[in-house]
């Protein structure tokens, strides 16, 4: 448990805000969203009639000597914060920080979230790592090694790509041995602080990159929903499922999960509304194609129960649609009790 009980940074920054000069408390106030929006230099400047540069340096000073009133005075409160950290692995996303650090009735509050950020600038035992085309911005304890890191999500990189499906952290350690000198709460933030590895629901490791452990669009979340619960399933239901998981704020229109499902070839239609992916083995055409496949390898023909067997494999039909296909096409004729291709 890395949260901090009774713990308002807030009210931390706020009593700290109180006792600077009033353009120090409302540069940084402003620069960090403590009471209201995020502004930058300039905009600023414009409200205080102040260049950028000037503007910059009231913010430096400002925050020296804030330094000065929380961690130094606050040491008690400082190392709590840095014990939390460091039972988390010592690593956190900038997103996760309030879901790890605060308790459940502040985590949704702005002005908290904001504090704490705010506090994690101030503290020396914490290096703030900047977002790049590599990393999310994360914030990592000064004592572990930036270089150990990234070293670590290079090497899961390269073994997923080589092997092309999601893994468990063991897994990934059993490939890499070495890597278990780190905590396992370090390395099970990694995928969080990664931009080219993501945690599933289900915890397994895999690359960003793959639609089926991170889609970005709809189609993608189709796939994952497939292939997550690994049955066919209605248009209508994978619909109600890509909303329940809520991977983003985005509404999902069944008639658009409808038109992308025909427009993929990714999927196929096995029945009224019924979708299943195709590399589960089912193939597009009608019931009629289907059994006209099934008998096309079968010289001595088929009886009807077989080929029954074999269309319900690939399609969510009733019998008698089967039973009516093999009795009114002209491709099918039956001798005896066995169908064969006319």
């Amino acid at each position: 448990m890395t949260k901090i009980k009774n713990f308002s940074p807030y009210n931390v920054i706020k009593e700290g805000l109180s006792k600077l000069k009033p353009n120090e408390k409302k540069v940084i106030d402003s620069r960090f969203g403590i009471e209201g929006e995020r502004k930058t230099l300039s905009a600023i400047g414009r409200e205080l009639d102040l260049s950028r540069e000037r503007i910059r340096q009231i913010e430096k000073d400002g925050l020296k000597k804030l330094a000065g009133l929380i961690v130094e005075q606050k040491r008690t409160l400082v190392e709590k914060i840095v014990e939390a950290i460091d039972k988390a692995g010592g690593l956190a996303s900038n997103d996760n920080i309030a879901e790890k650090f605060l308790e459940n009735h502040i985590q949704k509050s702005r002005n908290e979230f904001n504090s704490l950020h705010l506090l994690f600038v101030l503290m020396p035992d914490l290096i703030k790592i900047e977002k790049t085309k590599e990393l999310e911005e994360a914030w990592i304890l000064a004592s572990i090694s930036r270089e150990d890191m990234l070293s670590v999500i290079t090497d899961w990189v390269k073994h997923l790509k080589k092997i092309k499906t999601p893994q468990t952290i063991e897994v990934l350690l059993d490939n890499h041995p070495n890597h278990r000198k780190h905590k396992m709460a370090f390395l099970s933030e990694l995928p969080a602080v990664s931009r080219k590895l993501v945690k599933t629901d289900t915890g397994l490791i895999g690359l960003s990159s793959w639609p089926e452990v991170n889609p970005k669009n709809i189609r993608d979340k189709i796939y994952y929903i497939l292939k997550k619960i690994n049955k066919p399933l209605h248009f209508g239901e994978i619909a109600d499922m890509i909303s329940k998981q809520r991977f983003d704020s985005k509404k999902v229109v069944r008639a658009t999960v409808h038109n992308e499902l025909i427009a993929d070839n990714r999927f196929v239609l096995i029945g009224r509304g019924i979708y299943a992916l195709t590399e589960w083995g089912y193939k597009e055409g009608t019931v009629a194609d289907i059994i006209q496949e099934i008998l096309n390898s079968k010289k001595d023909g088929l009886t009807a129960d077989s080929i029954i067997e074999g269309v319900l494999k690939q399609r969510a039909v009733k019998k008698n649609t089967i039973l009516i296909n093999l009795q009114t096409k002209p491709i099918f004729k039956k001798i005896n009790d066995r169908y064969f291709l006319a």
